[in-house]
This record gives structure tokens, sequence and C-alpha cells, in this order.
């Protein structure tokens, strides 16, 4: 048997464990990154030409009060992306005003919302 031949599983098995590892490894910092739900600035009367039920949908569909973490923060099925999904709402709204040449709320800084 040649040497190439030899070292051929050796390769692949450290190849192979090298990506499983890599995967790992990413999950890990995924899951260490994630952090507390920090509180929002919110003025409603900067909004208050928004259908109220745009956000507070809680009171259209009946699945109760309360502060959007007490379900968004919680449910496990929703609670994943739940930072993901109010900043692309948010932003959409906001880059969508900044076009059509009015106020905008904040597009970038994290201070902008986040105190």
């Amino acid at each position: 048997m040649s040497r190439a031949r030899r070292l051929l599983p050796w390769l692949l098995g450290c190849a192979l464990l090298g990506s499983v590892g890599y995967v790992l490894r990413g999950w890990h910092l995924e899951a260490v990154s994630q952090r507390p739900l920090l509180a929002v600035s919110f003025d409603h009367l900067d909004h208050r030409t928004q259908p109220c039920a745009d956000c507070h949908h809680n009171f259209t569909d009946d699945t109760g009060g309360g502060p959007c973490y007490h379900c968004h923060k919680v449910t496990p099925a929703i609670a994943a992306d739940i930072e993901g999904t109010f900043h692309d709402f948010c932003r959409d709204c906001h880059v969508e005003a900044r076009l059509q040449g009015g106020e905008s709320g904040p597009l970038r800084s994290c201070a902008g919302c986040h105190p």
C-alpha cells in the first residue's frame, strides 16, 4: 500500500473532526453572545400615525396584554428571533420614512433606541 493511500483516511478524519469542531464553536459563540433584552426608549407620540395594532397585535388577536417580552422573550418558539424581528420591523419603517423624505427614527445607532 502506498504512503498516500495510508495517509488518506487520516487526512479525511482530520478534516471531518475539524469541520465538526468549527460548527460546534459557532454554536457555542452564538449561545454565549446572547444577552438580556435591553429596554427600548419609544415615544408613542412620534408614532401616532401608525396603527396601534401594527405593534400591539395582542389587543386584536387576544394574546394578552403587557410588554412584548412577556410573551416574545419567554416563549421558546418565538424567543430565538425576537431581537432580529423587532430590529427588522422598526428599521424597515424608519428606512421607508427616510426614503419618503420624512422624519425617521434611528437606523444604526444602538443608543438611539436603547438608553
